[in-house]
C-alpha cells in the first residue's frame, strides 16, 4: 500500500518541495507545541488538576 502512495505522489513534478513543506509545517507545529507547553507556568498545571468535579451536572 505505501509502494502505491509512494508512486503516485512522484508523479507531481514538484513532489519534493510539497514534501519539504509538509516536514517544514509539521516540524514548526511540534516546536510550537512543546514552546507552549514548556512556556505555561508550573501553577496552572497543579491548580488544573485540583480543581472540583461537578457532580451536579452529569454528562449523561
Amino acid at each position: 500500500m505505501l509502494k502505491y502512495f509512494k508512486e503516485h505522489f512522484w508523479q507531481f513534478e514538484h513532489a519534493d518541495v510539497i514534501q519539504t513543506v509538509i516536514l517544514i509545517a509539521s516540524v514548526l507545529f511540534f516546536v510550537g507545541l512543546v514552546y507552549v507547553v514548556l512556556n505555561k507556568p508550573k501553577n496552572h498545571y497543579k491548580e488544573t488538576s485540583e480543581l472540583p468535579l461537578d457532580d451536579e451536572d452529569p454528562l449523561f
